[in-house]
């Protein structure tokens, strides 16, 4: 490959991990609008018709088997776990392209003769 096309996808690699670290950590950027969210899916979620016309158009409350207070914790709760598992499973994807996106920065600065200044006193 040409030095030219290196210095580009040089260039594309750094735009690449400068986006990945600023877009990590959607949840704790957005934590207010995930927390409205999720209580407004606490409270509607009880309330959804599922099904089709031959079932009866049966919400989770009118099939009384729990009350609308339970319904609405059990959503909540719900939301909840996977909002965090959602959070762990991003954080680790973003660190493992981010070492992967600082790699391919650092073999290719190697291959053009980059050579980052140390802040070494």
């Amino acid at each position: 490959m040409s030095f030219y096309y290196k210095e580009k996808e040089l260039r594309a690699v750094e735009g690449k991990l400068k986006t990945t670290i600023k877009g990590s950590g959607f949840l704790l950027k957005n934590f207010w609008k995930v927390l409205v969210f999720g209580i407004a899916f606490s409270f509607f979620a009880p309330t959804y018709v599922s099904g089709n016309y031959l079932s009866g158009y049966r919400t989770a409350v009118g099939m009384n088997i729990y009350s609308y207070q339970g319904l609405v914790i059990f959503s909540a709760l719900l939301y909840t776990f996977f909002c965090f598992l959602g959070h762990f499973v991003w954080k680790y994807q973003d660190q493992k392209k981010i070492k992967r996106l600082e790699v391919r920065k650092r073999h290719l600065e190697e291959e053009l003769g980059i050579v980052k200044a140390s802040t070494e006193i």
